[in-house]
């Protein structure tokens, strides 16, 4: 019983809370600066590398649109230059019919034909193979 009498009065129970408090404030300061480390951590890698990232993506995405724009651009004057050369085929053959025969067509380079005359190509055994007409 004495030594109870002494823990209590002697202030042992208050020495054992005030320590208890005080290791319970030091977790939370070290819970403070971890999160602080962190929140650092994360401002770092977000200014730079996730940004400059974020900004060149931005960018290929804006050079890929102008590239798109300017392959469909391509894709309409290589539209247009193929009717324009079909209907000079035509009036050739109504004005001067033995014109073509004396300066026939050129033929569509192979390695052309899928981009400009994708409907000349069927594939049969997942082998393009080449469909010529008059209009090539």
């Amino acid at each position: 019983m004495a030594v109870i009498l002494a823990l209590i009065g002697g202030g042992g129970i208050g020495g054992l809370v005030g320590s208890w408090s005080s290791h319970r404030k030091d977790e939370a300061d070290i819970d403070s600066i971890t999160a602080d480390a962190a929140d650092k951590a994360v401002s770092i890698l977000t200014q730079s590398i996730i940004d400059p990232l974020r900004e060149q993506v931005t960018y290929q995405e804006d050079q890929i649109q102008h590239l798109e724009d300017v392959q469909r651009k391509y894709f309409k004057a290589v539209a247009y230059t193929r009717s324009l050369f079909h209907w000079l085929q035509d009036f050739c053959e109504l004005v001067k019919p033995d014109f073509l025969v004396r300066h026939p067509k050129p033929a569509l380079p192979d390695e052309l034909r899928a981009d400009i005359a994708p409907e000349t190509m069927s594939t049969t055994n997942d082998r393009p193979k080449e469909q010529h007409n008059d209009h090539d």
